[in-house]
């Protein structure tokens, strides 16, 4: 079985993270999200897990996200 992409927002728990089947999709949802707040003066972080279930996530994030200056998603590796 592939790998699973996990998007944990902000000080979501692990628990809470949200399963998504690709990386563009993950990363695209963490960008609606940081996009709306930024409006608002606001930042989020966001981390991406990779595990093939959500039963083997672990704390450590394979991927961390944030906002760019001009709007972009930097994705970096952890």
């Amino acid at each position: 079985m592939s790998a699973l992409y996990f998007l944990r927002l902000g000080s979501d728990d692990l628990d809470q993270a949200r399963r998504y089947r690709t990386r563009a999709d993950a990363v695209a949802a963490y960008g609606y999200a940081a996009r709306e707040l930024a409006q608002y003066g606001q930042a989020l972080d966001g981390s991406i897990h990779l595990a093939p279930s959500r039963a083997e996530l672990v704390e450590y994030p394979d991927l961390v996200l944030s906002l760019g200056p001009r709007g972009g998603i930097r994705v970096e590796r952890a």
